[in-house]
Formats: C-alpha cells, sequence, structure tokens
C-alpha cells in the first residue's frame, strides 16, 4: 500500500485555512456610519467575535472594539494615503500594523504573524509546488473547463491554440508549460517509486 505524503510527520505547524477570518473590505460602511454597536454577519465567529463597537478619536481617525473574554481589542481603521487607490486597512491589536485581514482565535483577533500561521504552500514539497504553478499556467492559457486541464499525465503540446491568442504568444506560454513539466515528471517519477516501491510500472 502506498505511503502518504506526511507519512511519519507529526504536524507542528497551524495553518490559516484552519481560522476564520476578517476582512478590512467589511468594514468600509462604518468609516462614514454613525458611532454605536454594530454585529458582523457571520456563522463562524462566536458572539464576542460578532459584536463590536464604533468609536472615534479626536483627530476624527475611528477604531473598532471588540469585548472578548472580558478584554477590549482595539482594532483602528486606516485608509493607505500613499495610494491612489486609499485602501482601508485593519490594524491587529497586537503588533498594531495594519493588515488586509485579522483571524479569530480562542480569545481574540490577532494577524497571521502575531499567531504564528503558516500558508498550505509553504509546507508543500518542490514537486507539488511545480504541479500547482503549472495547473494555473494551464488554466490561464487554456480555460479552467478545458478537458483534463488538471490531468499531469495528458501531454499538452497538441492542445489546440485559443483563437484569440497569436500563434507567437500561444507557442511561448506553451514552451513555458513544457519545460516545467520536464522538470517535474523525473520529481514525480521518483516519488512514486518511493511510494510504490517494487510495485511501480514505469
Amino acid at each position: 500500500m502506498p505511503k502518504g505524503n506526511h507519512h511519519g510527520r507529526t504536524k507542528t505547524r497551524a495553518y490559516t485555512a484552519g481560522y476564520h477570518r476578517i476582512y478590512a473590505k467589511i468594514f468600509k460602511n462604518l468609516v462614514t456610519a454613525s458611532l454605536g454597536n454594530y454585529m458582523l454577519d457571520s456563522d463562524y465567529l462566536s458572539s464576542e467575535h460578532k459584536n463590536l463597537t464604533l468609536s472615534e478619536q479626536t483627530d476624527g481617525s475611528r477604531y473598532l472594539t471588540f469585548t472578548i473574554n472580558a478584554k477590549p481589542h482595539l482594532v483602528a481603521l486606516k485608509f493607505d494615503n500613499s495610494s491612489a487607490s486609499n485602501k482601508l486597512y485593519i490594524t491587529c491589536p497586537y503588533c498594531q500594523k495594519q493588515r488586509q485581514s485579522l483571524y479569530a482565535i480562542k480569545y481574540a483577533y490577532a494577524c497571521r504573524q502575531c499567531i504564528g500561521l503558516h500558508y498550505a504552500s509553504q509546507s508543500e514539497r518542490p514537486q507539488d509546488r511545480l504541479m500547482r504553478r503549472i495547473r494555473k499556467l494551464r488554466k490561464e492559457l487554456w480555460g479552467c473547463d478545458w478537458p483534463d486541464v488538471n490531468n499531469m499525465f495528458e501531454n499538452i503540446y497538441y492542445w489546440s491554440k485559443p483563437k484569440w491568442m497569436r500563434w507567437k504568444i500561444f507557442e511561448q506560454k506553451r514552451n513555458k508549460i513544457t519545460e516545467l513539466e520536464k522538470k517535474y515528471w523525473p520529481m514525480a517519477v521518483a516519488r512514486m517509486k518511493t511510494s510504490f516501491g517494487e510495485n511501480f510500472i514505469l
């Protein structure tokens, strides 16, 4: 029986996918709303994580207060004035840095760095990361609905050119994917030999 990708490993990392997060953009309407109490619309948050109070400082800047486990957590609303987009950010209650999102943990809100969370891609093997990149480039060229776009056993060399694309550009993009696939397959074969042992047939 083949071994799994993480056979023999002990899980020591916590990943972002395991935590619900709130995004700065959901608070955009509070920039001009009346001060007072509000509630987030989410089925994944506790009542303490949902309820907040909108307040304003003497300089006109606004902040949110979440009272979780009888402790106030202040989250400031700040605009990025350095760019034309003037994007809204929220601050982490712990490091006070501007973030696009905060994660809900048991008794607080905090940013990924303060909690020590990792992205799943950070634990990927080089082969898995390369496979994800190949699939991404395939979808960019042929679209998500293209048959076998995720099938790594399918050779893309004879896949037809999209109607809207010039031949030169198409060949450049296709050749780039082909080169990545040439790097991918020796790694994949070595891994399959390790997983299946004597039962592996190339």
